[in-house]
């Protein structure tokens, strides 16, 4: 357990730890530019004292998607050439800037500002999954990497659950301001930790990271025998990856998991997960709930906190397959009691419905909220990196988190729309529907990762059939497999690939852990 683990072995953990919380503080940020459109659009509206249709709150609420597409695509060249830590300084005076100008819009008063500070904050948003979760990936041991990472998850619904919680008492400008200032505090805050060992390595760096390595795993713990096993894999990883060939990724090794892992990116967010965080507020005040909409936000964003940070213990206990079944059906299940509210209140009318059924949303939102957190909202990422070919890992992840974004963006973009012209009913029946084709989605075509080597899985998509292995042998390969892609919550983007990592049979005996 890594309780276990902190109390036998504090000084070697507790830098990694404080590299990790430094490191998820651009999720947070993340959270906020997404937690802000709930309380915000509707303060808007509600202050507004200059020109603005409802196409612009519309596309307002989404160009923060549109901004994260160009910014996950931008940000691998400053990881690559100027290093992970001066990318992750960098990608915060995005979030400065764009939530600045958000906040000066009620002096410019003018609707292009709020176009221009959406879209810098999007930019940032796109930059925060590459640059934050490799940063605090590269920094980590193998023996509690995956544990650390999952803390991005919980920055990520914290940003949210924060920005409703001050949404709630405060207007859309100021809360812009508040959110200017935090990003300020992590910049400098990260100014104090070091360079990931890694890329220093790669980058001919070897006494730099050996220094850096030797703060991460503190003063008294000798990094000779890690130094050198990141030396020897990186020096094997170099000389084994070659050119890649369209013929080689239209062979079924690449192409099926690739297909599979593109449908589950578009069943997580068919969903409408991003369309609730995005308009939470409003669904309430639609519904006509019972319980005040600004406090019925702040419930459901801690019961999305709390079930996020507990999903990161369910994923290496319990196997993928059965996580995104129970996650869909119970997901499903409270889209349509959602769904059923709307309907009864268009047959009955909004005072009769809210008298018997006032409860209703605020259960369904939560109930919904807790099924996602505990598998749809991070398995899809997971089997992403177990699926793919490590050869082909950072390309196809990239493509596919650009899918996620792409969809993501259509349902935010339209989910007013929809509400409008097909109905509040209708439009949570379809997410229901979509929610429940995933189940059979899963059922019949994902396999199930969890324990697998990448030799397995690319023999399984290639049906091709090989004498099982010793169970010693498999062995060393599971870390290396688990902890390609680090566990990225609701609609994170990029991918990690850690194959300089070693693998986790080549860590000291002392220094592994079993979760």
């Amino acid at each position: 357990m890594v309780k276990q683990r902190l109390m036998k072995n504090p000084q070697k953990v507790l830098p990694q730890l404080m590299a990790a919380v430094v490191g998820s503080w651009g999720y947070f940020c993340m959270g906020t530019v997404r937690g802000w459109g709930s309380p915000g659009l509707p303060s808007l509206n509600r202050t507004l004292d200059f020109e603005m249709d409802a196409d612009d709150f519309k596309w307002i609420s989404a160009m923060p998607m549109c901004g994260s597409f160009f910014g996950a695509l931008a940000i691998s060249i400053p990881m690559q050439y100027c290093g992970r830590k001066k990318a992750l300084m960098g990608h915060y005076l995005l979030y400065i800037f764009g939530s600045l100008i958000l906040g000066l819009t009620c002096i410019g008063k003018h609707k292009a500002m709020l176009y221009a500070g959406r879209l810098l904050q999007g930019f940032g948003v796109g930059c925060t999954t590459p640059a934050c979760q490799i940063y605090v990936s590269e920094c980590s041991s193998p023996n509690v990497r995956g544990r650390l990472g999952s803390i991005t998850a919980s920055s990520l619904a914290l940003g949210i659950w924060v920005a409703y919680i001050i949404g709630a008492f405060v207007e859309w400008d100021n809360l812009a301001f508040i959110f200017t200032v935090l990003p300020v505090l992590f910049l400098f805050w990260t100014c104090l930790m070091p360079e990931t060992p890694i890329w220093l390595l790669t980058h001919g760096m070897e006494d730099e990271g050996r220094r850096a390595l030797q703060q991460l795993r503190g003063k008294n713990t000798n990094v000779d025998a890690e130094m050198r096993r990141m030396k020897e894999h990186h020096e094997k990883t170099a000389s084994s990856h070659g050119s890649i060939r369209l013929g080689d990724l239209m062979r079924g090794p690449v192409m099926k998991p690739f297909g599979i892992s593109l449908g589950i990116m578009f069943f997580q967010q068919a969903t409408g997960i991003n369309a609730m965080i995005f308009y939470t507020v409003s669904i309430f005040q639609v519904a006509g709930s019972s319980i005040e909409s600004r406090y019925a936000t702040i419930i459901v964003g801690g019961v999305q906190l709390v079930f996020t940070i507990a999903s990161g213990f369910f994923v290496d206990r319990y196997g993928r397959r059965i996580l995104l079944l129970g996650s869909a059906a119970i997901t499903s299940i409270s889209l349509t009691s959602m769904g059923t509210f709307f309907y009864f209140q268009r047959i009955w009318g909004a005072d009769t419905a809210t008298e018997f059924l006032g409860w209703l949303p605020l259960v369904s939102l939560i109930v919904f909220f807790v099924a996602y957190s505990g598998g749809m909202s991070n398995v899809p990422f997971i089997i992403m990196g177990e699926m793919f070919p490590s050869q082909y890992r950072t390309m196809l992840g990239t493509i596919t988190s650009s899918f996620n974004l792409i969809v993501t963006l259509v349902i935010v973009r339209f989910f007013p729309d929809m509400l409008i012209h097909l109905g509040n009913d209708v439009t949570f029946f379809i997410f229901a529907g979509c929610t429940l084709s995933s189940i059979a989605f899963v059922y019949f075509l994902l396999p199930e990762t969890k324990g697998r080597t990448l030799e397995e899985m690319e023999e399984l998509f290639s049906n091709v059939k090989k004498d099982d292995k010793p169970a010693e042998d498999e062995q060393a390969a599971l870390a290396t497999v688990s902890t390609q892609l680090t566990t990225i919550s609701d609609n994170q983007y990029g991918i990690v690939d850690h194959s300089i990592v070693p693998p986790a049979n080549e860590v000291d005996g002392d220094r592994v852990a079993v979760f």
